[in-house]
């Protein structure tokens, strides 16, 4: 019997392999609830070959530090289906020439909290998804795995030009070349501070990884961070029609949700609220969140479901009393800042709240004991104030 040498190319390929793998340090691992891809419990795969059940189910997701850099490790509960071999619906295009990362079913976001205090950050979730993160896990950078990067990161400075825009108008009527152009600018910088794309990835079976510079984070995850992962289906073709998307109607290559059982869209029975969130997983290691969680909306008072995160080292976020806030900050804890927590102040923002929305916060903060009763009443008497 001949016995073939294996090639040096090979050799090289498993040594890397090897080598990088006995250098990698994990930093965290978090375990989700399994055989939870139906979102609240409602939403059903369409009916199409390559999404069946247990495809975007979310079994773990942890990050390690390798001798090439930081990886972020998803694992879902079925091996990841590649882009070869598929065509699109509309036209007929071969799938692999729009995702070319190896991947094409789902987009996955992981929002990463990294002051572990209440309240400071971010509570947006990328358009479309259709849920906010819960204020206690305010996210600082915000990583966006997603079978089109470059499309989706011009889908969303789109979406900030659009929202910047609408601000201002609603302020001064009209807007001028110059101030559209430092608008695009403005939403050019907030993309790269807060968002990350990434386009270094590899799938294998069930296992997607993703490279993450350090230099966007501003450091290594460690397990005093949290992390808020949520997963939705991913519309390729959405992006065929980019343009200009006005605030309100922004996917951003999610797919969305419709009753019945559809080859586009998650489905619903008829008896179901139709403004049921298209995440089909979040990362929840107890099996009952999920659900209570996505189920907490109400669309005629406008508010989404709150998505919780997962801190690695178990610690529940700080209050903010006693921290020095930026101007931003303050604005997003509730427009005005509480008496000794930092300058009091009011931002000009395309994320400033409605009245309704601000008293909601207002009531929450003293809730939870971030605000004194004496600061609550003030606090609520300027807002009654702006009506």
């Amino acid at each position: 019997m001949v016995k073939h040498k294996p090639s040096a190319a090979l050799l090289a390929g498993v040594l890397l392999a090897l080598s990088s793998g006995a250098r990698a340090q994990q930093l965290f691992s978090l375990e989700d609830a399994r055989s939870d891809d139906d979102g609240g419990g409602l939403l059903l795969y369409p009916n199409r070959p390559d999404l069946q059940k247990g495809d975007l189910d979310l079994v773990r997701v942890s990050a390690e530090q390798r001798s090439d850099g930081i990886w972020f490790v998803a694992e879902m509960g079925q091996p990841i289906r590649s882009p070869e071999g598929k065509v699109t619906e509309v036209g007929l295009v071969p799938v692999d020439r729009l995702a070319r990362n190896g991947f094409y079913t789902f987009n996955l976001d992981v929002y990463v909290d990294q002051d572990r205090i209440a309240g400071l950050g971010q509570t947006d979730a990328i358009p479309g998804r259709g849920v906010t993160i819960d204020r206690q896990f305010a996210w600082e950078k915000c990583i966006v795995l997603t079978p089109r990067p470059d499309i989706a990161r011009t889908m969303l400075q789109l979406y900030y030009d659009s929202v910047f825009e609408a601000d201002l108008r609603a302020k001064q009527g009209k807007v001028s070349k110059q101030e559209l152009e430092a608008l695009e600018k403005r939403s050019e910088a907030q993309v790269d501070e807060r968002y990350f794309f990434p386009n270094k990835v590899r799938v294998s079976g069930r296992r997607i990884e993703f490279q993450v510079p350090g230099e966007f984070l501003g450091g290594t995850p460690t397990q005093s961070w949290a992390y808020t992962v949520v997963v939705t289906g991913a519309n390729l073709e959405q992006a065929s029609f980019l343009g200009k998307p006005s605030p309100a109607g922004a996917a951003m290559m999610t797919m969305g949700v419709g009753t019945g059982i559809r080859s586009d869209l998650w489905g619903i029975r008829s008896d179901t609220d139709p403004g049921t969130p298209p995440v089909i997983d979040l990362l929840a290691p107890d099996p009952q969140t999920q659900a209570k969680v996505l189920g907490d909306y109400d669309t005629v008072a406008g508010r989404l479901a709150a998505v919780p995160g997962v801190a690695p080292d178990g610690k529940a976020a700080l209050p903010p009393t006693g921290v020095q806030l930026t101007m931003e900050q303050a604005a997003r804890l509730g427009e005005t800042t509480p008496a000794g927590t930092g300058p009091a102040a009011t931002l000009p923002s395309t994320e400033r709240r409605a009245a309704p929305a601000r008293l909601r916060t207002l009531n929450q903060l003293l809730e939870e004991g971030l605000i004194t009763q004496a600061e609550y009443d003030e606090l609520r008497r300027k807002i009654l104030a702006e009506l």
